[in-house]
């Protein structure tokens, strides 16, 4: 039986969602705001289910 992947540490997405909020705030043109917000809003969202995830296991 195949073993479940080790998941990912929490610190990754949140990193990566904070980066792309900077980012977003960063760019001049409104498609590119708009696009930087949306992958760190989804990467907030990914986080927030992570750790959800382990404190129900856990």
């Amino acid at each position: 039986m195949a073993r479940s992947p080790k998941p990912t540490p929490l610190w990754i997405p949140i990193v990566a969602a904070a980066c792309f909020a900077l980012a977003a705030v960063l760019q001049t043109d409104t498609f590119s705001t708009v696009m930087f917000g949306i992958a760190a809003a989804v990467l907030a969202v990914t986080a927030v289910v992570q750790w959800r995830l382990r404190r129900r296991d856990s």
